[in-house]
């Protein structure tokens, strides 16, 4: 994967805050989101099975037991089964584990699927183009998917410069979330800063 060790770091800051902020019990982010453990591990979204396979080598049998019992709740549903789960513990290493052997690379293919030039960018840009596509999905269709159809276009033409506006661009779907504002400001800054050496 060329992704940069900064990207990389990036990404699981935006997700947990890094190690010092991780939250080791299982949380729900709010809005569509499911009951998510570790980093970015969202069980309302992946199946069960997945699930299962990923974190089977590195937590006990009832723990995962339980994770996978809420599996597919998303958005409210998942806000009323958190307290069956909160009490259950992910250890950091564990997290990491599963971030850096499984999340990262089948999120790095989900991208290459709708945006197979970010193979060729530098590490600093691909890793902001792969964290927009974990955090949200790789849908191209709808209004809300705009700025992700446009990256596409944007891609294949070449105009690498317009993408970190596209990013920006947005922050028009979170107006009360300033989370995800800053965290799409913060993607647009990384795309750009992998640019910066070629263009010197």
């Amino acid at each position: 994967m060329n992704l940069s060790e900064r990207g990389i770091k990036s990404i699981i800051g935006w997700e947990t805050g890094g190690e010092s902020c991780y939250d080791r019990n299982p949380e729900w982010p709010g809005e569509q989101s499911g009951v998510t453990i570790g980093i970015g591990w969202d069980l309302g979204h992946a199946p069960a099975t997945e699930t299962s396979r990923a974190w089977a080598p590195h937590l006990d049998s009832a723990t995962l037991a339980l994770l996978v019992s809420v599996s597919g709740r998303k958005g409210e549903a998942a806000q009323v089964v958190l307290p069956h789960v909160r009490h259950l513990v992910v250890p950091w290493a564990a997290a990491l584990a599963v971030f850096e052997q499984v999340t990262l690379p089948t999120w790095y293919m989900r991208t290459l699927r709708i945006w197979p030039q970010v193979v060729e960018l530098p590490g600093d840009s691909a890793a902001a183009l792969v964290s927009l596509v974990f955090n949200r999905g790789a849908s191209l269709t709808g209004d809300r998917r705009r700025e992700m159809a446009e990256i596409q276009g944007l891609l294949r033409v070449g105009e690498l410069k317009q993408i970190s506006d596209a990013i920006r661009s947005m922050q028009r779907l979170w107006p009360d979330t300033a989370g995800l504002r800053r965290r799409r400001r913060e993607e647009a800054e990384l795309f750009e800063a992998g640019l910066a050496p070629a263009a010197e």
